[in-house]
């Protein structure tokens, strides 16, 4: 069936034109070709922006992490299905206890794997590991350049020491690594210092102040963490140049078609749950005892079924606004006290309009 919209990844131009045909094949007849496993919420660091984290005695209140044998047979079937490309995450990948077993599992059947990690354990059997079986690349968390930012973002001891071991170590086995960082109030004052640590290693270097509120149970506060002026100052900077080039939303299309993952990704959750989106865990489908095939086929239904709310309809502001599938499902909800999404929207639309 022909889509009526352009899907995320014709709009990336710096994709490799063969890879860029190969996912507009994917997108148009629905094959999985992306996915990324989470594989649990176990983490040896307590950053506190994290949003998955969970401390060991509380996985069970809230789900049963998958096992080896789970996992190696859900990707054999996400293989059969078209998957080629999968991200490796957490929490800290590295600490599920059969990491070992399922790293070498996905590698033998011959994914293009990422493994995204803070870097902080690769030595003896990991180092060893990853030198038998390479990824593609490796995604390292950087959230600061010193132990001391370490300690105050990631609650460890010398965090930044692990860490920087941790990069200098995959580099020398020639492992590509590109580092990300998420930019809070504990660490703002070091960014500039992450900057010129990727600029000198010759590392891409991404990041974000981003940061959504914790559905899963990790103990997050955003109070204590959240740029909220800054985020409010990109957001207004981001509507009025939607206005400026005419670049507006259309509210007829449907919340999961501006993700990228649309029709060609999925996340699956520590605990087996299906998704688009690492933020939305409340698709109702998992995998843990159905076949793949079969959870992806009611993850596209899914993904159809997913409307705008009724305000977003009707709101004055609905064609410059950020908003996605995660961000309107908790439009009208605050957190102690702060404006929520849809309110603080609506007043800057109407600030723009007065200037």
């Amino acid at each position: 069936m022909e889509k009526e919209f352009e899907p995320a990844c014709r709009r990336m131009e710096w994709l490799d034109p063969f890879y860029k045909a190969v996912w507009e094949k994917a997108f148009a007849e629905g094959i999985p070709i992306s996915g990324t496993f989470e594989l649990t919420p176990r983490c040896n660091f307590n950053c506190k922006m994290c949003y998955v984290h969970l401390k060991e005695k509380d996985i069970p209140k809230y789900g049963k992490e998958l096992s080896a044998k789970e996992w190696l047979r859900i990707a054999e079937e996400a293989k059969e299905a078209g998957t080629t490309w999968l991200c490796i995450t957490g929490g800290e990948p590295l600490m599920h206890p059969e990491f070992p077993e399922i790293w070498k599992g996905l590698s033998e059947m011959g994914f293009f794997l990422t493994l995204q990690t803070n870097a902080s354990m690769i030595t003896g059997e990991i180092q060893t590991l990853l030198e038998q079986y390479p990824p593609r690349q490796v995604k390292i968390t950087l959230y600061g350049s010193n132990d001391e930012v370490y300690e105050a973002v990631c609650g460890v001891k010398k965090g930044f020491t692990r860490v920087n071991d941790g990069i200098h170590t995959l580099m020398s086995m020639g492992i590509p690594v590109t580092l990300v960082s998420t930019i809070i109030r504990q660490n703002a004052e070091d960014a500039e210092k992450m900057a010129f640590y990727a600029y000198v290693h010759r590392l891409p270097w991404d990041s974000t102040i981003g940061v959504r509120p914790s559905l899963r149970g990790a103990d997050l506060d955003l109070n204590d963490v959240r740029f909220s002026e800054k985020l409010e100052e990109n957001r207004k900077k981001n509507m009025e140049k939607r206005i400026s080039k005419s670049s507006f939303l259309d509210p007829e299309k449907k919340p999961c078609t501006y993700c990228k993952d649309y029709r060609l990704g999925y996340w699956i959750l520590w605990d087996g749950t299906v998704s688009f989106c690492s933020f939305l865990n409340e698709s109702g489908i998992s995998v843990r005892n159905v076949p793949f095939q079969k959870s992806w086929k009611l993850l596209l239904e899914y993904e159809e079924t997913l409307e705008w709310p009724e305000e977003c309809q009707t709101c004055e502001a609905a064609k410059i606004c950020e908003r996605c599938a995660e961000r309107v499902r908790n439009r009208k909800s605050s957190v102690d006290g702060q404006e929520s999404f849809c309110e603080q929207t609506k007043r800057l639309y109407k600030e723009i309009c007065k200037e």
